[in-house]
């Protein structure tokens, strides 16, 4: 009878332990999932007003609506970036600080922004930017001519 008892309180807390270990990797998904779409929002963002800032043209007022737009999700990337979106955005502003109101290397840029979307890809979904970087997949940024 003993035995019996001990079996089904074996039982009862196997079942617990199992249920607590799912539970919790649930909530574990679920905070990575949540997390995945701050970052996916902020890493649209980033690339919105880098395109506003392509956009704008010589029209100073645009201009500073989209370097505003620009520094505030900077602002919001600083806090959940990972490494390597961080660096990627420190030389895409080298770059652009490098040659304000001059004109630029169009390559140089694209290949910035590439390298920016890379990392983005590998930071939200590591097995499916690793697909598309053996594809050898080059993304295609809209760059007006400057001065126009």
């Amino acid at each position: 009878m003993a035995e019996d008892w001990l079996a089904v309180l074996i039982g009862v807390v196997v079942v617990l332990i199992i249920a607590a270990a799912a539970l919790l990797e649930l909530r574990r998904s679920e905070r990575r999932l949540y997390e995945n779409a701050q970052k996916l929002r902020v890493y649209t963002d980033l690339l919105n007003a880098i395109t506003d800032l392509n956009l704008s043209g010589g029209d100073s007022y645009r201009m500073d609506i989209a370097k505003k737009n620009l520094a505030l999700t900077l602002n919001r990337l600083n806090l959940v970036g990972s490494i390597g979106v961080l660096r990627s955005t420190n030389d895409l502003l080298d770059f652009l600080n490098e040659h304000r109101d001059k004109e630029f290397d169009t390559l140089r840029l694209h290949n910035i922004l590439n390298t920016l979307v890379i990392e983005a890809r590998r930071d939200l979904n590591p097995s499916h930017a690793r697909q598309v970087e053996d594809a050898r997949i080059r993304f295609r940024f809209f760059a007006p001519p400057r001065g126009k």
